[in-house]
């Protein structure tokens, strides 16, 4: 028992460390490709939403706040003017880098879930 307490703690640090290495990498890439990388995945982020919506209008159930805004963010993910206003912001103010990363990584959080909110 004591065996396997110790290697479920060392799991558990090598998954936090794993973690920990995964975030620098991404902080070593520029704003531009982690910009790049995020408009990436909300255009593929789309299609499941397109299902919950789905799913969600069957159940009479209207969808989240943080549903409409990313379903906003896709929208606006396919307007070539606000990719380059939304680039120019992210890259230059890093206020606005970080706030960006943290709405980016609640919409991750949504997106994880099994079904609407």
């Amino acid at each position: 028992a004591v065996v396997a307490a110790a290697a479920t703690a060392t799991a558990e640090e090598m998954t936090v460390e794993a973690a920990a290495a995964a975030r620098l990498r991404a902080r070593r890439r520029s704003p531009s490709d982690r910009f790049s990388e995020m408009l990436l995945r909300v255009e593929g982020w789309s299609e499941e939403l397109d299902a919950r919506h789905a799913a969600a209008a069957e159940a009479a159930a209207a969808p989240s706040r943080i549903e409409r805004v990313l379903r906003g963010s896709i929208v606006g993910g396919r307007n070539e003017e606000v990719v380059a206003a939304l680039r120019l912001c992210y890259t230059d103010y890093k206020p606005l880098r970080l706030m960006g990363d943290l709405i980016f990584s609640l919409m991750g959080k949504l997106m994880r879930k099994s079904g609407p909110s």
